[in-house]
């Protein structure tokens, strides 16, 4: 291979667009993207990746992304495979353009992170009560598949982790001897619709531990239940690299036991700020709510949605 080259096999020439995976003459791993015109300049916000343009003889250019840091070759490929499958569903080329610059911009958000493109141990606790709320909501079945799928908000930035049409519902995840849960914005306990607080009471376990979750385990099992629904998994995937997730062998090891799991009513007296009660220029507010003060608002006690 020439200075400054790279060699490129063509993946499954089932799929209807001409996508690549490939090494340069550093060892570095590509993947590329056969389009017929010439395609947009990208920037790539990360020292992770390396994204350039080619022009192939005939004509038609390549679109390429390159890692360029050492190490993460596991999470560049399974993200890669991630953006092949849904590849697979977009109708145009000028889709899979607009696909390519989404997923580029989940990846950067990913690759920005440390260890190794893995979540900190708080947000894989926060991820996990979230998944744990999702798959009970999924076999609850009180709305079709997609519609829950579609209802799992947190990722997004929204106020509240799930909102549906007719209720919002905001997930905590805390620690056995914790005597209060955290509240990140002045939103969050303030919805539109009726609104429950649901607080995980998740202890950190070892693999193998009866009774313990796992994360990836978790993400798999919902997976499968959201298999006959196309929409649904494409929107869950998509929500967990939105979230920063991508399945590797560091998350087995990320494993908790539910303790509890206590839903409280956002009714009238319960003790939180709402934007109504804030003054003008004041921002970025978080604050904290005693457990205690919120015992009148239980409206289950106790229950379990590990299983």
């Amino acid at each position: 291979m020439e200075s400054g080259g790279f060699r490129l096999l063509r993946m499954d020439p089932e799929y209807p667009f001409s996508i690549f995976a490939g090494i340069d003459d550093s060892g570095n791993v590509l993947l590329a993207i056969g389009v017929d015109s010439r395609p947009p300049n990208i920037h790539v916000g990360t020292q992770a990746l390396d994204y350039f343009r080619q022009q192939r003889a005939g004509g038609s250019w390549l679109m390429i992304l390159r890692l360029i840091r050492s190490g993460l070759d596991p999470v560049f490929g399974r993200l890669c495979q991630d953006l092949v499958d849904a590849a697979f569903s977009v109708p145009s080329q000028a889709a899979l353009i607009m696909l390519f610059r989404e997923r580029l911009i989940l990846w950067q958000k990913l690759f920005q992170q440390g260890n190794n493109g893995c979540l900190d141990k708080h947000q894989i606790k926060g991820l996990m009560a979230e998944l744990i709320t999702l798959e009970y909501l999924l076999k609850e079945k009180t709305c079709s598949t997609a519609e829950t799928t579609m209802a799992w908000t947190g990722p997004l930035g929204a106020d509240q982790d799930f909102i549906f049409g007719d209720r919002a519902i905001e997930i905590k995840a805390i620690s056995p001897s914790a005597e209060k849960v955290s509240i990140s914005s002045v939103g969050q306990l303030e919805a539109l619709v009726p609104m429950e607080l649901w607080i995980y009471v998740l202890r950190e376990s070892t693999l193998g531990e009866q009774d313990c979750i796992c994360l990836i385990e978790l993400a798999t099992r919902i997976e499968r239940m959201l298999s006959g629904c196309t929409e649904g998994l494409a929107t869950f995937r998509e929500r967990l690299l939105t979230a920063g997730y991508i399945e590797q062998e560091f998350y087995e090891s990320a494993c908790f036991h539910v303790m509890d799991c206590n839903k409280y009513s956002i009714s009238a007296g319960f003790p939180r700020l709402t934007k109504l009660g804030v003054p003008l220029g004041i921002s970025d507010i978080s604050y904290s709510i005693s457990l205690s003060a919120i015992d009148p608002f239980n409206i289950e006690i106790g229950v379990s949605h590990a299983n």
